[in-house]
């Protein structure tokens, strides 16, 4: 049988998540972590380090943010949005505003 890790949503845990097993995705050790954090806090923590593998080889085509996607924890994905507009003046223009900076891509 098989379990699903309450932090990162690995769906492949050989063991219940309990006990002290650590998941090898997220490196959550049950029963440890768990009791000082929250499976959320736990999360955030594990996103903001990066979203890394842990033990040893991802399996293949791993990718963190589909997992959680699948999963249904699609809002705990950072957003990294911005928005492209045109320039009326210069059709070689390219503006790209981000919510912290803005750069400008021109064809010269």
């Amino acid at each position: 049988m098989r379990y699903t890790c309450p932090v990162c949503a690995y769906a492949k845990l050989p063991y219940p998540p309990r006990d002290y097993h650590i998941c090898p995705c997220c490196s959550t050790e049950f029963g440890n972590d768990d009791a000082e954090f929250s499976h959320v806090q736990l999360r955030e923590m594990w996103i903001a380090g990066g979203a890394r593998w842990f033990f040893g080889n991802p399996p293949p085509y791993w990718n963190p943010w589909m997992q959680l996607i699948v999963a249904g924890l699609s809002a705990s994905i950072p957003r990294f949005g911005f928005a492209v507009t045109a320039s009326a003046s210069h059709a070689t223009s390219l503006r790209i505003k981000r919510p912290t900076d803005q750069f400008v891509v021109s064809a010269a």
